[in-house]
């Protein structure tokens, strides 16, 4: 019988959503290419004219006349204000950020495909106060909308660990390329407690962490350290995160289906397979007067996997179906500290990153995974805006994994190296360089990926 992908059975859907995302695109895209023309300015300036809403200047100087825009240089958007709809959609709790990043990457050195190939992602965040639109105080939607195309140098190699998370997921074939990544609403209460539900993007929810993070196109490129994956963790989840923060330190708890959403609503079956919690604390850490992080997660999941050990025995005949184990769990500490801290801008500065994991082991097929770097922004004097970071991680694949398909395969623990560059052009317009030198689980040969990037905000 053949085996269909489930994620196909939703491809007619998928490809109206790409259809209404790149209709979408053009809608928020096109007016701000024609306020950079001639005639956009003064076509701008009549419409705001005979509008019964008040325009917002975007700053006034101390006579109270609108002081200039910034130059297309020196704005942080390709496409600037929109001829004044941005400003517009802000008054009214709307913000738009459509991006384009591009890559250029390879194997340089390794076993598999030594092609140098081009992918890219458009994707568009949408952010929305739903209290400006007439409900209550606290409430916000947030959408996210992602769409790869081209190919990756994912997978090749023997490597484990994806080497360009922007564009593996969530897809690079067919409808899989297209996907709402995030579609939930979230609820504050006062200034210490956040509460969202629904469909959520865990690598965008991790891609604030200080000197890693971006996922995938703000920092590393490697998944290891753009959203150090746990097994236990789904890549697009669907379920509740809940956040209280406090003066000491900031307290998490997520609930959430086990099986990954990507390309999924997330309404299908949820929990059907059980339910996991995760657990966290994260403290404040100050040393000689510069800031850091120190936190702990704990995680516990009623979702059931094949036992590992009888793996090997189930891919040989007579075929017997392996046992079920029950349950997993997994354990991580982290931690952050600047080394140096700018006095006048608290982001820019250097600073050490590390965090280890572990797990179960079975049926978690990630046993342990340990990570450090470093990293930080303004590392050439008058260079502020760029962002660079030197990282090395360890990842031990489950010993129950290794000893059941010794017979049939070598899987060996995977090491690997990742030393990035970003050079802000512009504010909207990053280039950045990328290189990866791994020792993988899955071959012989040391792997090396080279890449190029570039990111352009519109």
């Amino acid at each position: 019988m053949k085996c269909v992908d489930p994620r196909r059975q939703i491809s007619r859907v998928t490809d109206w959503g790409q259809v209404a995302f790149t209709a979408l695109m053009l809608l928020v895209t096109v007016p701000g290419f024609l306020a950079m023309l001639p005639w956009g300015s003064a076509s701008a300036q009549a419409q705001e004219a005979s509008s019964q809403d008040k325009p917002i200047p975007s700053s006034v100087d101390a006579i109270g006349t609108p002081a200039p825009s910034p130059g297309w240089l020196e704005r942080d958007t390709l496409t600037g204000n929109w001829g004044g709809v941005r400003s517009w959609l802000k008054e009214r709790g709307i913000t738009l950020k459509p991006r384009l990043t591009q890559f250029g990457q390879g194997l340089a050195a390794g076993e598999g495909n030594h092609d140098f190939e081009y992918g890219g992602k458009v994707d568009l965040l949408l952010n929305a106060d739903l209290s400006k639109l007439g409900l209550w105080n606290g409430l916000s939607l947030t959408v996210h909308a992602e769409y790869n195309v081209g190919e990756s140098a994912n997978e090749r190699g023997g490597t484990l660990a994806p080497v360009n998370t922007a564009l593996f997921f969530p897809g690079m074939e067919g409808a899989d390329a297209f996907d709402l990544s995030s579609v939930y609403l979230g609820q504050t209460f006062g200034d210490s407690v956040s509460l969202v539900v629904g469909k959520i993007n865990m690598i965008d929810i991790a891609a604030s962490k200080p000197f890693m993070g971006g996922a995938g196109i703000d920092s590393f490129w490697n998944i290891t350290f753009a959203a150090a994956h746990s097994g236990t963790v789904p890549p697009y989840l669907f379920g509740a995160l809940l956040s209280v923060r406090t003066k000491f330190a900031t307290f998490g708890l997520w609930v959430y289906d086990p099986n990954s959403v990507v390309n999924k609503t997330g309404f299908e079956k949820p929990f059907d397979d059980g339910v996991s919690f995760r657990g966290s604390v994260e403290f404040p850490v100050t040393i000689f007067g510069r800031s850091g992080h120190q936190g702990f997660v704990a995680l516990y999941s009623t979702a059931n996997g094949p036992d590992l050990e009888d793996i090997g025995d189930s891919l040989l005949p007579p075929f017997p179906p392996p046992d079920i184990k029950d349950h997993r769990y997994y354990f991580a500490y982290s931690f952050d500290q600047y080394l140096y801290q700018s006095k006048e801008n608290p982001k820019e500065g250097v600073g050490l990153f590390g965090q280890f994991g572990i797990s179960d082991g079975n049926p978690n097929r990630l046993f342990w995974l340990a990570l450090v770097g470093v990293g930080g922004t303004g590392l050439i004097p008058g260079r502020s805006r760029d962002n660079w970071g030197v990282g090395f991680y360890y990842a031990a694949p489950s010993p129950d994994l290794k000893d059941s398909l010794a017979p049939i395969m070598r899987i060996r623990d995977e090491l690997g190296v990742e030393i990035f560059y970003n050079f802000a052009v512009t504010p909207w317009l990053i280039l950045g360089a990328d290189l990866q030198i791994i020792r993988p689980s899955l071959a012989n040969d040391t792997a090396v990926f080279p890449g190029l990037r570039t990111v352009i905000k519109f």
